[in-house]
């Protein structure tokens, strides 16, 4: 008898999907307000959106977004490829698969705020 996709992922998992979720929901809103409304003004350059990528803060509040969106993301994916009829040996696959896109992602987001945070723009 095969084992159902829920007793593999179990309440644990469920949670901290739920909780990445909250934490998008904060991150997002967080996000929208700084870069896009900027304290009530409209952002009128990308430089300024990079001059605050130079506040070390900053830096870590946009890493940590990206690696929960990233985290969030990938895990749905794999719980909605859990829940399809596919065979097990494909369901493997694509894990491994998510597994790489996860860590390219997080690896590429990583190298492009770094460098993006050293980026100077004249005010």
């Amino acid at each position: 008898m095969e084992k159902s996709s829920k007793v593999r992922y179990g309440a644990l998992n469920r949670f901290v999907q739920a909780a990445t979720g909250l934490f998008l929901v904060f991150f997002l809103g967080v996000h929208l307000y700084v870069a896009h409304i900027n304290f009530g003004n409209p952002v009128a350059l990308f430089g300024s959106v990079v001059n605050q990528l130079h506040n070390p803060w900053w830096l870590a509040f946009f890493l940590i977004f990206v690696y929960i969106v990233t985290y969030h993301g990938i895990n749905g994916l794999s719980h909605v490829i859990d829940d399809t009829s596919i065979s097990d040996k494909s369901k493997k696959y694509i894990g491994i698969a998510l597994m790489v896109i996860y860590v390219i992602t997080i690896i590429y987001g990583t190298i492009l705020a770094v460098l993006v945070s050293r980026m100077t723009f004249p005010t």
